[in-house]
């Protein structure tokens, strides 16, 4: 294996990076259809969650989440704690975004 490979075998993060994640985004509808994972770090608030949801996936409607216990998480500056989550929306979950769209290195050729 030349260097070349090594180095892009090293630095290349895996396709599947959940177990890096500690909290977990589902879709309500489906508890097996996990949306997005991401790391609870300090600082992100409840609120930075539902805004990182409306860059990462399209809905058709307003959408809550709920945690594991069923119980709403509000669109507040309290601090996110790791977890599942789902979400609840009336309309319809059209997409979820697993990598940015515009950053992908295949846009800057």
């Amino acid at each position: 294996m030349s260097v070349i490979d090594e180095d892009s075998q090293t630095n290349t993060p895996p396709t599947d990076r959940s177990a890096w994640c500690d909290t977990y985004i589902y879709a309500s509808d489906n508890h097996d259809t996990m949306l997005r994972g991401l790391w609870a770090s300090e600082g992100i608030t409840n609120a930075n969650l539902y805004s990182m949801l409306e860059i990462f996936c399209i809905f058709t409607d307003t959408f809550h989440l709920y945690d594991d216990r069923k119980q709403l998480v509000g669109r507040d500056g309290l601090q996110f704690q790791p977890g599942n989550y789902f979400v609840v929306t009336n309309g319809r979950f059209l997409h979820c975004f697993h990598h940015w769209p515009l950053l992908t290195a295949n846009r800057f050729h």
